[in-house]
């Protein structure tokens, strides 16, 4: 085992376990492939990176993570399609024949984020996360290529635009294992035709709304969110008991409407006021509902 990996953990945790986290890998890897190593060192670096971050799932940290994961990837699939909606809408519609090499490597970057984040969703989480953050730091680092000649005032501007993607996709990694939600698809052939089903749904909304009156009505992202959340799950809804839960739940789309052009800032505050309305609601319903279990 390289020890780079085992000096990823903090100190105190290595020298208590550090020989046992080296036999486990080595038993796992031993006579396996490049791709099962690869799976064993991606799932110590994160556990390594949920430890130093405080993270893990006996902790309130790591709790956190698990019940908002599923909803950043939700957030980050909607997202994609709205971006590959729009691009393969003006293509349909400008019929330019070709599509140059800069915005077919976006596109492909948003098609990668989108599967990925699908394939996480219906259970593959470790694999479909690292597939949508692939595609999202791909997708950010191919947008500075158009920006990068513009006004240097402007870059800061951009930075959220860019950033934000990055940093929801990879919300999903900082959930403990031991916590991911069940899988909603249990076979490869199911997973493949949750994400073909996916793609499908980018296309019909291309062709429906090639001109993009879905813009004033915002059913471009509203249709994708959708079918996104339904992917989450009841389950998923569930954990969002507390107010905190509620708040990181909601981040992810609030960050989506508004870098899609769909949210300016006084639409941000009305939405962070619903949510502060909401959180009071839901913490005086539970102090009522304790009240009448446990009277005094």
């Amino acid at each position: 085992m390289n020890p780079v990996l085992l000096h990823l953990y903090p100190a105190n945790y290595r020298r208590a376990f550090g020989d046992e986290i080296a036999q486990s890998y080595g038993e796992a890897t031993e006579g396996a492939g490049r791709r099962a190593r690869f799976h064993e060192a991606t799932d110590i670096v994160t556990h390594a990176l949920r430890l130093r971050l405080g993270v893990s799932s006996a902790r309130r940290g790591g709790q956190f993570f698990a019940a908002i994961a599923p909803f950043a990837l939700a957030a980050t699939a909607a997202y994609a399609a709205f971006n590959l909606i729009g691009t393969a809408a003006d293509w349909y519609v400008m019929d330019t024949g070709s599509v140059g090499p800069l915005l077919t490597l976006m596109n492909v970057c948003y098609l990668l984020t989108l599967i990925g984040a699908v394939t996480a969703l219906a259970g593959r989480h470790l694999l479909g996360v690292l597939g949508s953050l692939t595609g999202a730091v791909g997708s950010s680092l191919a947008f500075l290529f158009p920006v990068w000649p513009m006004p240097a005032d402007l870059h800061w501007h951009l930075v959220g635009f860019l950033v934000a993607p990055v940093l929801i996709g990879a919300l999903p990694l900082l959930c403990p294992p031991d916590l991911r939600p069940a899988p909603r698809v249990r076979t490869t052939a199911g997973t493949v035709s949750l994400a073909v089903w996916a793609v499908l749904l980018v296309a019909a909304v291309t062709v429906i709304d090639p001109l993009g009156i879905g813009l004033l009505l915002p059913w471009r992202l509203g249709i994708p969110t959708a079918a996104a959340l339904f992917l989450v799950g009841r389950r998923s809804f569930a954990r969002i008991r507390t107010t905190g839960r509620l708040a990181g739940a909601a981040a992810p789309f609030i960050a989506s409407l508004y870098f899609s052009g769909f949210a300016q800032n006084d639409d941000v505050l009305s939405a962070l006021a619903a949510l502060a309305v909401t959180a009071v609601v839901l913490r005086l319903h539970r102090r009522t509902r304790s009240n009448s279990v446990n009277p005094a």
